[in-house]
């Protein structure tokens, strides 16, 4: 985890269409997802952008420190 103290809200879109160049054969590539997917994509897609969460949240109202379960 970036920062594991933290989590934040974030605000990312429910629909995602992505469009990409498959390695090596450079043949084009479409992922079109939504929900959990679309979500989980735009977080991965930050990380390749080198961004964390920190970049992408609301504003301070927005961080919270992380709860522990045991």
């Amino acid at each position: 985890m970036s920062v594991p103290d933290l989590t934040g809200d974030v605000k990312r879109a429910t629909r995602l269409t992505v469009t990409g160049l498959l390695p090596g054969s450079g043949e084009q590539a479409v992922v079109e997802t939504d929900a959990f997917e679309a979500r989980a994509l735009q977080h991965e897609l930050d990380h390749c952008a080198g961004l964390i969460f920190l970049d992408r949240v609301a504003g301070a109202h927005a961080l919270y420190p992380r709860k522990v379960y045991l």
